[in-house]
Order: structure tokens, then C-alpha cells, then sequence
């Protein structure tokens, strides 16, 4: 008797199931196709991260800032000592909560972008004013001129005007002197300046300038100390004027 037989069945295989896309609501899909919402859309996306980078730039900016300050904080006793070596360079040999000293020309060089670093500009260029190293000088002069604060960047462009002065850059200085009237004014001092420019012009050789500017003075700061220096300028010019 043939002995009975079971089919072996193969096994079959899983037949994967495509999945199925996830239909966008029409409403929602007809706002997609239209253009403009996309262009808004994306508009929105690249504020939003406009937004973002410019809270990083400005946390990152303030605690630049505050560490220029601080360092300042710690280097301005050495000016009002006199002790100019240490003011620019700085005192390794004391700390202060561990950290040494950082002179003027580390400040201004590390934090430029700070106001604390354009007034440690400041100081470090009247220093080499000082010592006569009018390059030196003139370049921190020229750092600190970007500062918002009116005096440091009216001092930084006087300073630069001294500097082209004691290099006999007459006409450069006195032109200098001019571009600050303006902000000067705010700071009581556009007199003086206004004398500066029109000596600088007037040992220049621009006789015009230099008397334009004398008379300038005269009309509008008679009782200024610097009227009876106009007067002066003015007659050595041949042009005496009653006020």
C-alpha cells in the first residue's frame, strides 16, 4: 500500500505593503500651490533666523564688551599714575582674580569692535603722541574714531590732526580740525577747533581758509577765549575786522 504523501508547502515570501503618502488637506495643499504662499513662507523662515543670529551677534557683542570694560577697569590706575610703560603693555607680574593686567594696546587690539577697546585707542594714541611715535599714534587715533561716544571720537580725530600738525601735513591737519565743528558744537568746544583749523591753513599758506575761518570765530564766539588768538591771526593776514 503506497504510503501517503503531504505536500510541502514553500514558504512565501511577506509581500511588503507600499505606504501610503500622507494626503495634505486640500485647503491646505491649494495654499502650498500658490506662490506667494511659499515666498511668504520662506520669507518668514529666513527672518526668523535673521532674528536668531542677531541675538547670538548681541549676547555675544554685550559680554565682549563688558570683558573690554573690565580689563579697562583694571589698566586706568596706571594712567592716572603716570606709569605709561604699564598703561600700554600691561603689569603680567599683578593679577587681579587670577588674570594678569592687560595693557591699552592688548584692549584696543583684542576688543576693537567694543567702545572700551576705541577708548583704550584713545589713550594708548596720546601716549605715543606723547613719546613723539606720531605713526603709533595715528593708528589708534584712527581705531578710536569709530567710537558712538562724541568725545572719544572728536579726541581721536584731533589727535590725528596733531599728529599730521607736528609732521608739517599743515593742510591735512587743518582739515582735521574743520570735519570736527560740527560734532564740537555739541561739546562746546567748536572755538577752539575752529582756531586750530584756520592756524593750520593759515601756516599752510591758504590765506582764504585761514581768514574765512578767523572771522568765522569772531562772529560767532566774540567773547571766546580764542577771539583775541582770531584777531591776531587775521591782522599778521592784513585783515583787521572791529568786533
Amino acid at each position: 500500500m503506497a504510503e501517503a504523501t503531504t505536500p510541502v508547502q514553500e514558504p512565501t515570501s511577506a509581500v511588503e505593503q507600499p505606504v501610503a503618502a500622507v494626503a495634505l488637506p486640500p485647503w491646505l495643499e491649494r495654499a502650498w500651490n500658490d506662490r506667494r504662499v511659499r515666498y511668504g513662507v520662506l520669507a518668514l523662515v529666513v527672518v526668523g533666523l535673521a532674528v536668531a543670529a542677531y541675538a547670538l551677534w548681541h549676547s555675544w557683542a554685550q559680554e565682549r564688551e563688558a570683558e573690554a570694560s573690565l580689563a579697562l577697569s583694571r589698566v586706568l590706575p596706571y594712567l592716572e599714575a603716570q606709569q605709561y610703560d604699564e598703561a600700554l603693555n600691561g603689569d603680567p607680574k599683578k593679577t587681579v582674580r587670577g588674570e594678569p593686567v592687560q595693557g591699552l594696546l592688548a584692549i584696543a587690539d583684542t576688543y576693537s569692535g567694543t567702545a572700551a577697546g576705541k577708548t583704550a585707542a584713545l589713550y594708548a594714541g596720546h601716549i605715543y603722541f606723547d613719546r613723539k611715535r606720531y605713526q603709533e599714534a595715528e593708528r589708534y587715533f584712527e581705531q578710536a574714531e569709530g567710537s558712538d561716544a562724541p568725545l572719544v571720537r572728536i579726541g581721536a580725530i584731533a589727535g590725528r590732526a596733531a599728529c599730521k600738525e607736528q609732521q608739517n601735513q599743515l593742510a591735512e591737519a587743518a582739515a582735521l580740525y574743520e570735519s570736527i565743528l560740527p560734532d564740537a558744537e555739541q561739546i562746546g568746544a567748536k572755538d577752539k577747533y575752529t582756531l586750530f583749523a584756520a592756524q593750520c591753513y593759515e601756516k599752510a599758506g591758504n590765506k582764504d581758509q585761514a581768514i574765512g575761518l578767523y572771522k568765522a570765530l569772531l562772529a560767532e564766539f566774540e567773547f571766546s577765549e580764542y577771539a583775541a588768538d582770531a584777531k591776531a591771526g587775521l591782522a599778521r593776514l592784513g585783515t583787521v575786522v572791529e568786533y
